[in-house]
């Protein structure tokens, strides 16, 4: 019975049974309204069955036009669906992708990233490492498109999604006479010299603020805004680091030791700007973010 019914057919047939007239609905479609009646006689014939009532009164549809017209309209609507989807996919193989994020959570978007670029290599992607205020400022302008911070953000525009607990930790190199300890507490710490991500990055003032609580005032070696380079010295043994535990990119001859007492822990979320629509790139960006959380066990 489908070898002659084709998707123009059934547009036609619901332009009428919405407007129940045919010169209505042949304006809605444009088309003809010759054309419109002899494509919905097509579709009676068949069907080998009216759809449609005619009289002088006007138009109504039949038990059967009743019938066919919920599975005419979720057929439209399925077929509807289908398009946007593959818009959407055209949309990944030639789009666009925008994230921002803080320097201490590059270990976990990197990965995501290059998770995103692997299935999707036409994509053109812009990574900005900024500080929270700025990168949420950003969002908010619509110069992102999606970002990575914290829960609650600063900024009222913006909705947050929590994907994991973000909790402070000892990094220090392999070899380092505190690799092997289960925990470490302030007493260990007051003779290391430390190399520290720069003030006014939101790592460093939670750093910052728990070392106030153990009322100890850090030898710090280095300070630097790129994680890398904290890194890079801590990997050569010449300094320890406080950082976000499970977001290290490069945990190679680094070993992460818990601190005693435990430090306060903040949500780590992903940002988005309320009331935008959210690009087939960046919710693929959130989903690879969420399931690195997930593993990771955060």
């Amino acid at each position: 019975m489908m070898g002659l019914m084709e998707l123009r057919h059934l547009r036609y047939f619901t332009a009428v049974a919405d407007t129940l007239h045919f010169g209505r609905a042949a304006r809605r479609v444009h088309v003809s309204q010759p054309t419109l009646s002899q494509q919905i006689r097509q579709l009676e014939e068949e069907l080998e069955t009216p759809l449609f009532e005619r009289s002088r009164a006007g138009v109504r549809l039949t038990q059967a036009g009743e019938l066919f017209r919920s599975y005419a309209s979720r057929a439209l609507e399925d077929v509807d669906a289908g398009r946007m989807a593959v818009g959407a996919l055209r949309g990944l193989a030639t789009g666009a992708l925008r994230v921002g994020y803080p320097p201490s959570m590059r270990g976990l978007v990197v990965p995501a990233l290059a998770a995103v670029l692997r299935r999707h290599p036409g994509l053109a992607l812009s990574a900005e490492e900024l500080v929270v205020r700025r990168m949420e400022r950003r969002l908010t302008d619509g110069k992102l498109d999606v970002g990575l911070g914290y829960a609650p953000a600063r900024a009222p525009d913006l909705d947050t999604e929590p994907v994991f607990d973000s909790r402070l930790a000892l990094v220090v190199a392999r070899g380092h006479v505190l690799a092997g300890a289960e925990t470490v507490g302030v007493k260990q710490l007051t003779n290391e010299p430390f190399a520290l991500l720069s003030p006014g990055l939101r790592v460093r003032s939670r750093v910052d603020a728990y070392f106030a609580t153990l009322k100890l005032s850090p030898r710090i070696a280095l300070e630097s805004n790129a994680v890398g380079t904290v890194l890079a010295i801590v990997r050569a043994g010449l300094a320890v680091t406080v950082l976000p535990e499970p977001r290290l990119a490069d945990v190679e001859r680094l070993v992460v030791k818990r601190l005693s007492p435990a430090p306060r822990s903040e949500l780590a979320a992903l940002l988005w700007r309320k009331g935008a629509p959210r690009a087939p790139a960046a919710e693929l960006f959130a989903a690879e973010v969420r399931a690195r959380a997930k593993e990771s066990g955060s």
